[in-house]
């Protein structure tokens, strides 16, 4: 640690961090407490008072749009020896995100990221870590994890102003028991001793309460098993260390529990997602379920206005006292019954209450603003679009559809960042040895062909420095395909753009211009998520056999009936179907011979009465 930062400062930094963020804290709560509904841990509520959840609905609709399947990592390096090495790597961070649960993990930094900031923490775990104490006590010793940090247990710098990565030091808060911390060795036993019991006090967040309480209403402190404690893991880029310090607020101690290197990526443990433009000049983002909290209340307000005014709606008969008698009869008459009366005009049906009309209309243009604000859940999620054409309905959905697009790409950006991380300790683990499966070119019986082998990633298999590597994600590797859509796109592929491609790399050779079709063929399966070509097209010998057939098939000829040089002048010209002039026609099926022969008979007779008729007679 730096000389001027002491333990006592940085205790109260911390303390202070904490204080700094109440507000956004009790905010979150409350957008929280909208989102799961009055029945969330409860056994009854008030029927009608959230008739429409509007922030549980866009949320439902964003996040399965935003991650629905494990990604897919591209390593990149601009060094050439390098490449078999990066995508070793890429398969190695493929088969972690499946370890580890990936996918699981970036649905919560998702939901985490609408009510206020995502944050995602990798590190290495090691024997007596604290990690294991937490949640992730399925984590062993040695392996790379990635786990959820919720906004109640992060602090960061409170006097840091713009970007937060500009914080003298980042933490999270963790409950873990006393007894194991006492067991590790790792931490200073007296201080720990001294550490209140969290479940023998009030918050110690000095707030509302956190999320986390949301779901244990009932549960007292006599539930607990054993005594638990709050620390805060604090890493210090400055001086490159992971600091351990009470988390209780206004518990500040002498020296710390623990101080130790910072073994990882240099730009911390630490991942953060956001879904709106930052503001100025400040570290926290603005939270989209803020922009979204009045509309869900006011339509909910409303409609629940709507169903107290339809309650309210009845119809009562006012008669005449005179008319007794006969308000009593036609109130027991059938439908259709004809009722003898001395005065009709003395019996009328009086309305009261009932829903106005323009309530309705009210409420339509409050879910149409909250659809707008909330970019687009109900056009993404295959609800109703109101629109009055087809292409207004398009202009509509695609210009919508910006912020969804915004949202992923934001995502994706993200989580390479956060895959930079574990790949960081692949790459510097001395010890790896983790078994992989490639798909390369093999010699088999039947000739080279594409299988699957098995290569290992080990420190011999290992070039460059780390800053060499570049990761993305594949595009739209997170998003679900329909199987419906998936065929669609593999029979495009194989009726439209196969013979097409391989035309055009005919009329490339012919007129001499170098074509790539396997490259071709590769990138456009790419592109449309084709990820099987390499075990149908891929065949070394497969321009050996093409020189084959062009050695035994008919050659272009000159003028005097000798073989065509490269260069001669010869008649080049190339049919619809791609194939050269000199070649003849291609053969026949038997169905289309049929065809021409029916018709020969009919053809002939017309062009005999083309010569006996005038122009201009039908």
């Amino acid at each position: 640690m730096p000389s001027e930062v002491g333990p006592r400062r940085l205790q109260r930094a911390v303390n202070a961090g904490f204080q700094r963020m109440r507000n956004f804290r009790n905010a979150r709560l409350m957008f929280i407490r909208s989102y799961v509904g009055q029945y969330y841990d409860r056994d009854r509520g008030d029927i009608g008072t959230e008739p429409l959840n509007l922030i549980f609905n866009a949320i439902r609709v964003l996040v399965p749009n935003l991650v629905s399947n494990f990604p897919k990592h591209n390593v990149h390096t601009e060094f050439l020896p390098y490449r078999p090495y990066a995508e070793l790597l890429g398969l190695a961070l493929d088969f972690n995100s499946k370890q580890v649960g990936i996918r699981e993990v970036y649905r919560r930094w998702v939901v985490d990221a609408i009510f206020t900031m995502g944050i995602l923490k990798t590190g290495l775990a090691e024997s007596g870590d604290a990690i294991n104490f937490g949640d992730d006590t399925l984590i062993d010793p040695g392996e790379i994890y990635t786990a959820n940090v919720d906004f109640d247990n992060f602090v960061f710098d409170p006097t840091v102003r713009g970007d937060i990565r500009e914080s003298a030091f980042m933490g999270d808060r963790l409950i873990v028991p006393r007894r194991e911390l006492l067991e590790t060795g790792l931490y200073r036993n007296e201080f720990v001793e001294r550490l209140p019991n969290v479940h023998a006090r009030p918050e110690s967040t000095g707030g509302q309460g956190r999320v986390s309480d949301l779901s244990r209403r009932q549960v007292t402190s006599e539930a607990f098993l054993e005594e638990e404690v709050e620390i805060v893991e604090a890493w210090v880029p400055a001086a490159n260390a992971v600091v351990t310090v009470p988390g209780a607020r206004n518990v500040v101690f002498e020296d710390y529990l623990r101080v130790d290197d910072y073994v990882g990526d240099p730009d911390g443990p630490y991942t953060f997602l956001s879904f709106t433009p930052p503001v100025p000049n400040n570290p926290l983002p603005v939270a989209m379920v803020g922009i979204w909290q009045d509309l869900h209340v006011m339509a909910n307000r409303m409609a629940k206005k709507i169903m107290e005014q339809a309650d309210r709606q009845k119809d009562i008969t006012a008669y005449k006292p005179s008319a007794a008698d006969d308000a009593v009869e036609l109130r027991d008459a059938s439908d259709g019954d004809a009722v003898a009366v001395e005065d009709p005009d003395g019996i009328k049906v009086v309305s009261y209450g009932g829903q106005a009309q323009s309530n309705e209309g009210h409420v339509i243009m409050l879910q149409s603003w909250f659809n707008m604000m909330a970019a687009n859940p109900q056009g993404v999620g295959g609800q109703d679009l109101r629109s009055d054409s087809a292409t207004e309905a398009n202009i509509l959905n695609t210009n919508a559809n910006v912020g969804l697009n915004d949202m992923q790409d934001l995502t994706y950006i993200a989580g390479a960042k956060e895959a930079r991380k574990r790949a960081f300790y692949m790459h510097t683990d001395p010890m790896i040895n983790l078994p992989l499966v490639r798909r390369q070119p093999v010699q088999q019986p039947g000739g080279m062909q594409v299988a699957e082998v098995q290569v290992f990633l080990t420190p011999e298999a290992r070039r460059g420095d780390f800053f060499d590597f570049a990761i993305e994600f594949q595009q739209d590797s997170m998003q679900r395909v329909d199987q419906n859509v998936r065929l669609q796109r593999a029979m495009d592929f194989g009726i439209r753009l196969l013979p097409t491609a391989i035309n055009a790399a005919v009329q490339a050779m012919q007129i001499g211009q170098p074509f790539n079709l396997p490259v071709y063929l590769r990138k456009m399966a790419d592109a449309a998520g084709i990820d099987w070509l390499d075990e149908v097209f891929f065949d070394p010998t497969f321009q050996d056999r093409m020189a084959f057939v062009m050695a035994n098939s008919p050659q272009f000829q000159d003028s005097q009936g000798l073989p065509a040089q490269p260069g001669a002048n010869v008649n080049r010209g190339v049919l619809q179907n791609g194939q050269a002039a000199e070649a003849g026609a291609a053969p026949q099926s038997n169905a289309a011979q049929f065809r021409a022969n029916a018709q020969a008979g009919a053809a002939d007779s017309q062009r005999s009465l083309q010569g006996f008729m005038s122009p201009g007679t039908a």
